[in-house]
Formats: structure tokens, sequence, C-alpha cells
């Protein structure tokens, strides 16, 4: 099941579904998803597309949000580094490395066992976040905020808004 996004943000809703014993898909909560498509699509016959993955497979667009906000900031106390770099550092030092020798000469060079963040499951990509925030910390004693951090200061900021607006109105 999922939120639909609020306008202005570009996470793609998703909506949990299961995959029947003949290969046909029905949506988990078939009233939320009827109701989402209705609204986003007026008229009958819209062409529209899916895509299919297991469940809790992929990571989201907020994850992916998230580290790359988590990089840029740790990147500003990090002289001469890359986001390529960082990314392919973290990787390897999360997930392990590969030894491959070199072809020529012999020499052993070591690759990030994975090397890309696109594939990587909602689980792996919380603990290359997590390795963020804490390889941040102790390399560079750069304190990031978490993005849980983020969000809930961001809420009690609304909320204190909210409160605040309120007493003047009375």
């Amino acid at each position: 099941m999922s939120i639909p996004a609020p306008k202005g943000q570009t996470d793609v809703p998703e909506f949990s579904m299961r995959l029947t014993e003949d290969g046909r898909v029905s949506f988990v909560h078939l009233a939320q998803a009827r109701g989402y498509l209705r609204r986003l699509f007026r008229q009958c016959g819209e062409h529209i597309v899916g895509q299919f993955y297991e469940f809790q497979a992929q990571r989201s667009g907020r994850q992916n949000r998230a580290y790359h906000a988590l990089c840029n900031e740790w990147l500003l106390h990090k002289p001469g580094w890359r986001i390529g770099a960082l990314k392919l550092f973290g990787l390897g030092e999360v997930f392990g490395y590969l030894e491959v020798p070199h072809p020529v000469t012999g020499e052993v060079l070591l690759f990030p066992a994975e090397t890309s963040t696109a594939k990587l499951s909602v689980g792996k990509f919380c603990q290359l976040i997590e390795w963020v925030l804490e390889a941040a910390a102790e390399q560079d004693g750069v304190v990031l905020q978490s993005p849980d951090e983020y969000r809930r200061a961001k809420e009690a900021a609304a909320k204190k808004a909210a409160r605040a607006a309120r007493k003047e109105a009375a």
C-alpha cells in the first residue's frame, strides 16, 4: 500500500499487489488503488505504465534523495572528493571489495562488490545510508542529520508554527 506523494514531489505512488495462481495481478487494497487511478486518469481507456518487482526489493525515490543529500552535505567537508568517488567508496566499504588481477601486470586491483546503487534492495540501501551517517562522523567529524530526524524536526516546526498562528488568531 502506498500513500500518493504530495503535489510537487516526484515519487511514483506504489500499490501492493498479489500474484494469483493463474498469473493475474490483484490489488491488495483495491478501493485505494481504484480511487487514486480515478483521480489521476479522468477518462476511461487511458494508457498507464506499471512496474513489477518483489515487495520491498527496490529502494524508493525518497531513500535515493536522502542518500544523495547526505553525500552532498558530507562532500562539503571532503575537499577534492567527487560524488561518484564517494559513492563507490561507500559501496566498497559496506558491501566489500572484489580482488581482480590486472591481466597484464598481475597487480591485484580492488573493485566494489556492488558497483551501483540502482539495484540495491531497501535493506541494503538502509545499510548504505547508515554507513554514510557513521563514516562522516568518524572520518571527518561531520554530524549529518538522518532523514528520519530531518522529517521529525520539520513536522515539529510545522506544529509549532501552527500553534503560534492559532494563539495569534485567538
